[in-house]
């Protein structure tokens, strides 16, 4: 059965999988850049950082005007706070998650896109998904980057030795 105590505990593996793979960023990888237009490893650090939690936080709120935007609360941001930042965020957003009425889960979410969802199911839709799919984005990154030792396990599983609870 779905419970708020299981998507905290997915939105904490998630974390912790972000920061073991920042533990094996090469020599250079920081400036990593796919193409011109598209993050560099340290803007998509900054980004994951706070956006999923953003996000999270306006989809509880049933407002998208809610806060800061995420390039202002993480602008100048150094990828050595990246660790500390993602064990924050998780707690944060299991502190706030805790804190929903249930009931307001059932509540409509309007996005900016036009998409209406009840905030129950745009938590996982949403946020979620980013925070999942930024990481794998930090995994491929890093791999581009020469991260050679990394592979699928490092993306999805985290290591024995790493799983200490957030």
């Amino acid at each position: 059965m779905f419970t708020i105590e299981s998507f905290i505990n997915a939105w904490r593996k998630e974390s912790q999988l972000c920061i073991n793979l920042f533990g094996k960023l090469p020599a250079g990888g920081l400036d990593y850049r796919p193409t011109a237009g598209q993050r560099s490893t340290l803007e998509l650090l900054r980004y994951l950082s706070y956006g999923p939690y953003n996000g999270l936080m306006k989809t509880i709120a049933g407002d998208w005007q809610k806060g800061r935007g995420t390039a202002e609360v993480t602008a100048g941001m150094p990828a050595s706070d990246f660790p500390e930042r993602m064990a924050w965020q998780a707690e944060a957003a299991a502190i706030e998650l805790r804190s929903v009425p249930v009931s307001t889960l059932d509540l409509d979410m309007t996005y900016p896109w036009g998409e209406t969802l009840k905030r129950g199911e745009a938590l996982s839709l949403y946020p979620m998904r980013w925070l999942v799919g930024y990481r794998m984005q930090l995994f491929l990154y890093l791999k581009s980057a020469g991260a050679n030792q990394l592979n699928t396990t490092d993306c999805w599983r985290i290591p024995t030795a790493a799983a200490t609870p957030a």
